[in-house]
């Protein structure tokens, strides 16, 4: 939870001021900055309204333009979605083609 330190600095709100405006002790926030606990649900939120920021922000899915990451898992799964619809041809090209990026990365990573 870097961007709690992060974001509590930019608004010059101590740790103690920070754990005033949402509820909870000086060392929770302490905690939290040093990433030796998280914030509960509830408190996620109480921070983001605080910072007038998405939880999605907080939770570090979302940059600072709104973009969500997608974790590489997910993507994994959404690609088995998409081909579980595929015909056995479909697969083959499908197949060829990612074979095609991964040459395509490791020339452009000078690793071919």
């Amino acid at each position: 939870m870097n961007r709690i330190k992060l974001l509590r600095l930019e608004h010059g709100l101590s740790q103690r001021a920070l754990a005033l405006k949402v509820g909870c002790s000086q060392k929770a926030v302490d905690c939290w900055e040093k990433g030796l606990s998280e914030p509960t649900a509830g408190f996620i939120c109480s921070l983001a309204d605080c910072f007038s920021c998405t939880t999605d922000y907080l939770l570090g899915r979302e940059d600072e333009l709104g973009n969500v990451g997608i974790p590489p898992f997910v993507r994994s799964w959404r690609l088995m979605e998409f081909a579980g619809g595929l015909s056995d041809e479909q697969l083959s090209l499908l197949e060829e083609f990612a074979e095609f990026l991964v040459y395509r990365s490791k020339k452009q990573n000078n690793r071919v």
